[in-house]
């Protein structure tokens, strides 16, 4: 059994959020271009915001969690920030539990959270996969919680045999 699971900002209330935020500024620039009020260097100014403002959006757009469970552990990949396969075999989990919550208070809201001790990738779900290891605690958002309960039974199974 594997647990596949994708999760994207994409068509999520944020990203309308941000449009929402980004059109009258740009819009607020280019008035002001055109009447005159930021001057000889106008032009510059309305690009620079507009390519700020484009290049935000697009990083925003292309956040993706690929979390994998299988019955040899934990494989996951934050893109862009983290492009290869981070992966923990069943062995290497102390500890792995899953939550009904979203994750929004709890972690400080949705995205990529860290600190020391831990490592939150929150996405728009309502449960939340919590597994600990010996260097750091992880949260992942789950969309499909049964199957991998399942797996997380599993898992405990597979190294109370093997202790």
């Amino acid at each position: 059994m594997v647990v596949n699971e994708t999760h994207t900002f994409r068509g999520t209330w944020l990203m309308y959020a941000i449009l929402m935020l980004e059109m009258p500024t740009l819009i607020l620039m280019l008035v002001l271009w055109q009447t005159g009020h930021l001057g000889e260097d106008g032009p510059i100014a309305v690009a620079v915001i507009a390519v700020i403002m484009t290049a935000g959006f697009m990083l925003i757009m292309n956040i993706k969690l690929e979390l994998r469970l299988d019955r040899y552990g934990l494989a996951f990949r934050n893109r862009p920030f983290l492009n290869g396969w981070k992966k923990f075999s069943a062995d290497q989990i102390l500890e792995a539990k899953i939550k009904k919550t979203d994750g929004m208070f709890e972690y400080g809201g949705i995205g990529l959270r860290m600190g020391r001790k831990f490592r939150a990738y929150i996405f728009m779900a309502d449960h939340i996969l919590e597994i600990q290891t010996s260097k750091r605690k992880y949260a992942f958002s789950l969309k499909d919680p049964v199957l991998a309960e399942e797996l997380l039974s599993e898992w405990k199974v597979q190294t109370s045999i093997d202790s």
